[in-house]
């Protein structure tokens, strides 16, 4: 018969999770204002902590219910990127319009920027219903429902077991080999999907190390600095990645567009200079990117910060039926201070 989790896990967990709950509720009306892109943002953000939260701890709720809430909770995250990603890509083009070499490029960034915001206006409507369809599934009564029903036993349940060390060492090692297990693929620039997937893998290895952040005090934070860095550097690149498959395509429909309008396509070349000057800038840019990630990398290795990581992951391993957070250990030792 398989063993139940240990309560301190499954507390642990739910307090994690009705949190992020709240901080999800509070920027809803924001982003269905759609006034501030933050809101979209914090959203998003906390919709994938959400998930991780849901993964790293599935063996802890309900398996049925939980389920469902991850495929609520990634249908909502789908709607929310595609707008992030566009609210990205205009700030990007509004940058750079603002310094341009050559008054000629203004046609072809103005168009994009037009495409841009169409797109957005498209894409608000699905975040609307995602959103809509989010709110009336239930899910997040249900979920706040089973995580106040174990909160409420916090004040007689110790959290800070052995399990639940065990269970962040194992988690966070889980997700690290998996973005490890990339680092021969990205040596070679030319490896997009590659570089992808391991920005996705380093984003739930982040998420994951979050969760239990709170148990090891700061001890963390240097580690958790790092996979931000390590993470957005690769998100930045995708990004690259995607303005360089998109741009060639851009330029394709517009001239379609302008011959089916005008008839011919004269017009549609006073929108090249920009969008070529576009490209080059996010070649050059994504060149730069790789080659900091890359030496990154190898400076994280030769300093030992993922031996170092693990050996701090390992140290409450006691025998003890209870233990303290390292940082209330720290002070024992100091004698209080």
């Amino acid at each position: 018969m398989k063993q139940k989790p240990e309560d301190s896990i499954r507390i642990f967990s739910a307090g994690l999770l009705l949190n992020q709950i709240d901080i999800l509720m509070a920027e809803i009306d924001g982003v269905r204002a759609a006034k501030d892109i933050e809101a979209v943002h914090k959203t998003r953000v906390s919709s994938r902590r959400i998930r991780a939260i849901l993964d790293v701890f599935h063996d802890c709720l309900p398996a049925k219910q939980s389920g469902i809430w991850l495929q609520n909770v990634r249908r909502l995250t789908g709607a929310l990127g595609a707008a992030r990603d566009t609210d990205v890509q205009t700030v990007t083009v509004k940058t750079l319009m603002k310094d341009l070499p050559d008054p000629k490029m203004q046609a072809g960034f103005h168009r994009l920027l037009l495409r841009l915001n169409q797109r957005r206006q498209n894409l608000q409507t699905r975040v609307i219903s995602r959103l809509d369809d989010f709110v009336s599934s239930g899910v997040v009564e249900e979920m706040r429902a089973e995580c106040a029903g174990l909160i409420s036993r916090n004040q007689t349940v110790y959290l800070y077991t052995p399990s639940l060390y065990r269970k962040s060492f194992e988690s966070i090692r889980s997700n690290f080999d998996v973005f490890k297990s990339y680092e021969e693929r990205i040596l070679d620039p030319t490896n997009i999907d590659d570089l992808h997937a391991m920005r996705v893998a380093g984003k739930n290895l982040r998420y994951t190390m979050e969760c239990f952040s709170s148990i090891y005090s700061h001890e963390l934070k240097l580690h958790m600095g790092i996979m931000k860095n390590a993470q957005e550097t690769l998100g930045y690149i995708h990004d690259c990645d995607v303005w360089m498959t998109e741009l060639p395509l851009f330029l394709e429909k517009e001239r379609t567009l302008t011959i089916a309008y005008f008839g011919r396509d004269r017009y549609a070349g006073r929108f090249e200079p920009g969008i070529n000057y576009l490209l080059e800038n996010r070649a050059q840019y994504r060149n730069e990117l790789y080659n900091t990630f890359l030496q990154n990398w190898n400076r994280w290795k030769n300093e030992g910060v993922w031996d170092t990581l693990f050996q701090l992951l390992q140290v409450p391993f006691f025998e003890e039926k209870e233990i303290m957070p390292l940082s209330l250990i720290k002070q024992v030792n100091n004698g209080g201070e």
